[in-house]
């Protein structure tokens, strides 16, 4: 009872500091388990104590021992394509598990001499499912789009979830948001929860693998499924009493003080109690103080990993053998139920359609576009697309590009098939292809959003759920009857961003434009909601940002219940002012980005869009001098570039300048008063990187970009 007393005390105080998770999360979710369950924290240590004493777990070190196979499913949760990495990189994901818990990985190399006597073939091979929970075909990944991606906790576990007796989950998102931590890479479920349906790993996709999206080498992966397994971290806590009764109760794991062993620093050895403790089924095989384990796979060390040990390896087998869950995974009938046994001979499984990014695609006429396709499950044999609108209007290639020609709204149709079956999918509306001979002159533009029909037919929304979150509404406005709303009090998404998008407008009639609108929005206690403007001069192919604001900077107050302004102090004035290129452009466009945040706001509303600013005088004089500028070489050549223009009046305020493509001023070419008479100008671009810039000439009521 001593003995229990003990190692009660010391895991009490060995999870303070999974109060802020690190890279892994797996510790905080533990915690977070343990507060919900009273009385779960002793049992499960305890458990872990006794475990490795038993005697059925003796011969499991033999290299004889049986090859524990796992089915595994892999859920691809993406955001309408964000996220939706490729099979090939799924596959990779795969590899790297296998050549870790096989002793297979070629790094194993680079351990330390006296770690190399230590390094286990932990005897786990892991298998895509060949057969699915209702006995078809499959390729063991499913593809989902969900903006829990976005944010994921357990709660995404429910979005795709395959029997956990039958297959191990293993759920690949686009970001991990818990405990308030912003850099959490994976985590996972230990086996004594006895929820099952929660049951596997989280892991970030760029996190999977060492292809694609992967920014690492996949080791993340390795070190979560370790924890699904049973293992504990080699620092888990502190440096413990004796290693087969504490610490993470494997006595060729030395003890280890912390986590701080991400740097591969080798010459850390934090604990001097190293050779303590050890028995018959847990032998210690240390007889002096080592250096940390810095190699091992349960660590923090992710550029530091080359192996597992006996004794963990140990652990995974007493962990298969104790929780029934994993003992039927590994299971002979089980394996044939799944379709992962040796010897089964995969049938051939039907293409399921899917078009990458099923967001809308904004182009301008004579524009090209590039189709992605990420179709999945069966391999592909033929190809049949359809693009309405487009030349070619056909293709039988999987990325196909074409030329849009017709303006307005058009759908585009993809159909695969191969032996065993054809599947297709249909996107409505899925291009938008803008007539920029049709743009709005900007001066004096304005929109009340009085019509709803004139809405319908003059401003694109868009949503990544496919719905249509922004709506014209005529039961609240600043002026008129009209206006536009989001409902994001009780129908909207956490962290979804939704999109409203104005007609092309011509911003060379107006002097000096800025963009301007009334804007109603209450908040709620906690909320991180977003808006962001953004204004494109190339038909949304690229934005340029330039009104960024929180819930607390745009709220007129706090309203628990549905907010409806009333009132004229609920709405604010909003100024967007523009740059030179955007003031140089026929064809703007505006967009509002709304981003619900992980604690939703309140209702939002938009009324009394318009552009403001004074009117080009003289147009005739203004074309005039356009026509009088040249601009030589063009493409720069040898560092200068030569800038001809003929005034014809006195200015006191000329400018000169360059900037970039998304509007920054750059380089200043002069500053001060001009003469009527011609002008030539040396301008130096050596300090320049490549690309492309715009020239500005600001003289007076004359304002020309080029």
């Amino acid at each position: 009872m001593k003995n229990s007393i003990l190692i009660f005390l010391t895991f009490l105080s060995s999870f303070a500091f999974a109060q802020t998770p690190s890279w892994c999360g797996s510790d905080y979710m533990l915690e977070a388990y343990f507060n919900a369950n009273p009385g779960s924290r002793q049992a499960f240590y305890e458990e872990q104590s006794q475990m490795m004493e038993r005697s059925s777990l003796k011969g499991s070190q033999n290299s004889k021992a049986p090859l524990i196979i796992v089915p595994v499913v892999i859920h691809v949760l993406h955001n309408n394509g964000n996220g939706n990495i490729l099979k090939a990189q799924i596959e990779d994901g795969i590899r790297v598990l296998n050549e870790d818990f096989n002793r297979l990985n070629s790094d194993t190399a680079n351990t330390r001499t006296i770690y190399k006597p230590h390094i286990a073939d932990a005897q786990v091979e892991f298998r895509l499912a060949r057969i699915d929970p209702n006995g078809n075909c499959t390729d063991g990944i499913v593809r989902v789009h969900t903006p829990l991606t976005d944010v994921a906790s357990n709660a995404v576990k429910a979005v795709s979830y395959w029997d956990a007796t039958k297959y191990l989950n293993i759920w690949l998102v686009n970001d991990i948001a818990i405990g308030g931590s912003t850099n959490v890479l994976g985590y996972a479920q230990f086996p004594n929860n006895p929820i099952i349906t929660t049951y596997g790993a989280v892991i970030k996709h760029d996190e999977w693998g060492a292809n694609g999206t992967a920014t690492s080498d996949g080791r993340t992966a390795t070190h979560e499924l370790g924890h699904c397994f049973n293992l504990l971290h080699t620092f888990q806590g502190a440096c413990g009493f004796s290693c087969h009764n504490s610490g993470d109760f494997v006595c060729d794991t030395p003890p280890q003080f912390d986590d701080n062993n991400n740097a591969c620093t080798f010459t850390l050895n934090t604990c001097t109690n190293d050779a303590q403790g050890g028995s018959t089924a847990n032998p210690n095989p240390y007889t002096t103080n080592v250096p940390d384990q810095l190699e091992n796979f349960m660590g923090y060390g992710l550029a530091c990993f080359t192996l597992f040990t006996p004794g963990q390896k140990d652990r995974i087998f007493a962990a298969f053998s104790t929780y029934s869950h994993l003992n039927n995974l590994r299971s002979a009938t089980n394996l044939v139920a799944t379709g992962t046994n040796n010897g089964y001979v995969a049938p051939t499984c039907k293409p399921i359609a899917l078009i990458e990014d099923k967001n809308l695609k904004l182009v301008c006429i004579g524009s090209q576009l590039t189709f992605d396709e990420q179709s999945y499950q069966g391999a592909i044999t033929s190809y049949n697309w359809k693009f309405p609108g487009a030349t070619p209007s056909t293709s039988t290639v999987a990325n196909p590009t074409v030329t849009y020609t017709s303006p307005g709204y058009h759908d585009v149709t993809l159909v695969v098939s191969n032996s065993a079956g054809v599947d297709s999918i249909v996107v409505s509306d899925y291009v938008y292809v803008n007539d920029t001979a049709v743009a709005y002159n900007g001066y004096n533009y304005f929109d009340g959003f009085e019509s709803i029909s004139g809405f319908g037919n003059d401003w694109i929304v868009l949503s990544p759920t496919g719905n249509a979150r922004w709506l014209p509404i005529t039961v609240a406005s600043f002026s008129g009857v009209g206006s536009v709303f989001l409902d994001n009090h009780g129908n909207n998404s956490t962290n979804e961003s939704d999109f409203l998008i104005s007609p092309s407008i011509d911003m060379t009639q107006v002097i000096n434009p800025t963009f301007k609108f009334k804007l109603a929005y209450k908040t709620k206690t906690g909320a991180n909601d977003v808006l962001k403007c953004a204004i494109s001069i190339d038909c949304g192919q690229t934005w340029i940002t330039r009104f960024f604001a929180t819930s607390g900077s745009i709220n007129t107050g706090t309203r628990t219940s549905a907010f409806v302004p009333t009132i004229p102090s609920d709405w604010l004035d909003i100024t967007v002012t523009t740059t030179a290129a955007i003031r140089a452009s026929t064809n703007a466009i505006f967009r509002f980005d709304f981003k619900a945040g992980t604690t939703l706001g309140n209702n939002i509303f938009f009324d009394d869009f318009k552009v403001d600013g004074a009117s080009v005088v003289g147009i005739n004089d203004i074309e005039s001098f356009r026509k009088s500028i040249s601009l030589y070489p063009n493409p720069v050549v040898d560092g200068v570039v030569k800038l001809d223009f003929l005034l014809d009046n006195d200015v006191q305020d000329a400018s000169i300048f360059l900037t970039d493509i998304l509007g920054k001023r750059i380089k200043d070419v002069y500053n001060g008063s001009l003469n009527s008479e011609a002008y030539q100008f040396n301008i130096s671009t050596e300090k320049l990187s490549s690309g492309v810039y715009f020239l500005s000439i600001q003289a007076g009521n004359k304002n020309v970009t080029k």
